[in-house]
C-alpha cells in the first residue's frame, strides 16, 4: 500500500520526471538552501527563501526559477494524498471563510509550532514509519497551519476535489497490474464509458495511452528500485508478456527495459 505522505528531495541537478500524465501533487514545499522563485495562480511572482515553506498545489505553480547559494539550491516536498486533505476537512468541520487576498500561504522559521510538527513529520518519513503515525502527524500539522492562517481552509477545500482525469489517473495507479479497459473502469468512477471518453478528450487525453504511460513509469521505478526480473515487472505492471512490455516500454522511454536497467549501472 502506497504511503499517504511521501518526502521528495530536490536540488539544482534534480531531473524532472518525464511523466506525461502526472496527478496534480499537493503538499508542503520547503526551501532549505538558496531561493525558489515562481508565479502563482493569480499571476503574482513569489520568492521563498531558505527556511520558508508553504502549502502548495503543483497546478498553481509556473515560471519556476531556482537561485543558488554557491550552486547549492536544496528543497524538499512533503507530498500529501488528497484523501488526507479530505479527512482533515471532515474532522475539522471548518466552514469556508470569506475570500482571502491571496492563494499563497508562506510560513517561516518564526512559525515555531508549525516548524516543530513539520520536522517531526519529516523525521518519521525518514524512518519509514507506519502510515497511521504519518497520518496523525499530517493532520496535526495541517490543523496548526490553519490555526496560523485560517485562509488555508478554502484552499484545502479546492485541492481536495479531483477532476475526472485525476480520478482516472489515481485509479490506474492503484490498480496498475489489473486488466484495465474503459468499459470496466468507467463505472468505478460513476459514469459510462462514453462519458469518460468524452471527458478525457476534453483534456486531450486517451484512455489507452494514459494507462500505457502510467504502467511504463511504474515499471521504470521498479526497474530502478527492485531486483525483480524484467518478466516479473512486466506481469506486475499489467502486461501479458515480457515481449509486449519491452515493446511498450521502448515506445515511451526510447530504450528497452534491459537497456534502461543497464544504464542505471553505469
Amino acid at each position: 500500500m502506497m504511503s499517504p505522505v511521501q518526502l521528495h528531495e530536490f536540488n539544482t541537478h534534480t531531473r524532472r520526471k518525464s511523466d506525461r500524465y502526472p496527478v496534480e501533487r499537493n503538499g508542503i514545499f520547503i526551501v532549505t538552501s538558496g531561493q525558489f522563485h515562481y508565479r502563482d495562480r493569480t499571476g503574482d511572482d513569489i520568492t521563498l527563501n531558505a527556511g520558508d515553506f508553504l502549502l502548495y498545489s503543483s497546478g498553481d505553480i509556473s515560471k519556476i526559477k531556482m537561485t543558488n547559494d554557491n550552486n547549492n539550491f536544496k528543497a524538499q516536498s512533503v507530498v500529501i494524498d488528497v484523501a488526507l486533505f479530505q479527512k482533515f476537512l471532515s474532522y475539522s468541520n471548518a466552514p469556508a471563510h470569506a475570500p482571502c487576498n491571496s492563494d499563497t500561504f508562506i510560513f517561516t522559521a518564526n512559525d515555531t509550532s508549525v516548524v516543530k510538527l513539520l520536522e517531526l513529520l519529516k523525521e518519521q518519513l525518514a524512518n519509514n514509519d507506519n502510515n497511521d503515525t504519518l497520518e496523525f502527524l499530517t493532520l496535526a500539522l495541517l490543523s496548526e497551519m490553519v490555526n496560523k492562517q485560517p485562509c488555508l481552509i478554502p484552499f484545502i477545500q479546492k485541492i481536495s476535489v479531483l477532476t475526472t482525469s485525476q480520478q482516472l489517473i489515481r485509479y490506474v495507479e492503484e490498480h496498475i497490474s489489473a486488466d484495465l479497459t474503459i468499459d470496466m473502469v468507467a463505472p468505478k468512477l460513476g459514469m459510462s464509458a462514453s462519458t469518460l471518453k468524452r471527458k478525457l478528450q476534453s483534456d486531450q487525453l486517451s484512455f489507452a495511452h494514459l494507462v500505457k504511460v502510467k504502467r511504463i513509469n511504474y515499471a521504470a521505478t521498479q526497474l530502478r528500485l527492485t531486483r525483480k526480473t524484467i518478466t516479473e515487472i512486466a506481469y506486475d505492471t499489467g502486461f501479458k508478456t515480457a515481449a509486449h512490455f519491452s515493446t511498450s516500454f521502448k515506445s515511451v522511454k526510447g530504450i528497452t527495459p534491459k537497456e534502461f536497467r543497464d544504464s542505471l549501472q553505469g
